[in-house]
């Protein structure tokens, strides 16, 4: 069992450290493949966060040149602006680079990972697991349920792990694994690969484990600072999210990130309880 861990990275160095700490060991890891990239459109709505070749000003650029030249494992690809026909697919690009890199490797499977997820190493076994049984029942795309981790500005004074938002938009589930296979790209949708024929890879585990135990995808995105968490928002808005489609209650559910206030309502029935999942060694 191998795999190739897929990150595409801007202005990351809030959680990059940590994020490199928790899976530099993940069981089976051939390479890692950091896509240091941004959305032109990201760009035009946020141009004091990106530089001129379309890349981070945090130090995440120097950071993960420095990580490429001492660690054998690590690949990085500075690949600067992405664009596509579809503004709301300006990923596309971008992504597909981890996964050509991903090629000579020849990998079992692919886990994407962002820059704001972790997983435990005893879920990084596990997800190895459930990924090689899926397949074996037809599966090529695999879920893993997302924590996702709530400390708006609001609450900035509380432990990290405190709070989690669930339910309503943060109920969504996401595929983060994959089976590799040769010449996968992202064309049509910068969510999903689809193979040398065109064919989206099958995402029918999503329903599958939506119910059952499964791995959890510690997500810190909502935990990030409110400054980049608004250029994010920002960015869904300019890409057309909620105008050109149904998901205009997403849009409304992160912003409520930048003015929740404890014991406040969130939007389509989203919810805030105690966190009492697992914590990711490197915060513990």
């Amino acid at each position: 069992m191998s795999i190739v861990l897929c990150s595409l990275v801007l202005n990351e160095m809030e959680w990059l450290p940590k994020l490199y700490e928790q899976h530099r060991g993940w069981p089976g890891l051939l390479q890692w493949i950091f896509v240091e990239s941004a959305d032109c459109i990201y760009a035009h709505v946020n141009p004091h966060l990106v530089s001129k070749e379309g890349l981070s000003v945090d130090g995440t650029t120097q950071y993960l040149k420095d990580l490429a030249a001492t660690d054998s494992l690590i690949t990085y690809v500075p690949y600067g602006f992405s664009r596509h026909k579809n503004i709301a697919q300006g990923k596309c690009d971008s992504r597909s680079q981890y996964l050509i890199h991903a090629n000579p490797f020849q990998p079992d499977f692919l886990v994407v990972l962002d820059g704001d997820e972790f997983y435990t190493s005893d879920q990084q076994k596990w997800i190895l697991d459930v990924m090689e049984k899926a397949f074996s029942e037809g599966f090529t795309g695999y879920c893993f349920r997302h924590r996702h981790i709530w400390r708006p500005a609001s609450i900035r004074n509380r432990p990290l792990f405190d709070l989690e938002v669930y339910d309503g938009f943060w109920k969504i589930p996401l595929c983060r694994g994959w089976k590799w296979f040769s010449d996968l790209s992202y064309r049509k949708n910068h969510n999903t690969p689809e193979n040398a024929a065109g064919e989206l890879l099958d995402k029918r585990l999503l329903h599958k484990y939506a119910e059952e135990r499964c791995p959890d995808c510690i997500h810190l995105g909502f935990a990030s600072s409110v400054n980049l968490r608004k250029a994010k928002h920002l960015y869904y808005q300019a890409r057309g999210e909620g105008m050109f489609d149904h998901r205009g209650w997403y849009v409304q559910s992160r912003a409520a990130f930048e003015t929740w206030r404890p014991g406040e309502k969130l939007p389509h029935d989203g919810k805030v309880r105690r966190y009492k999942g697992p914590v990711p060694e490197c915060f513990q």
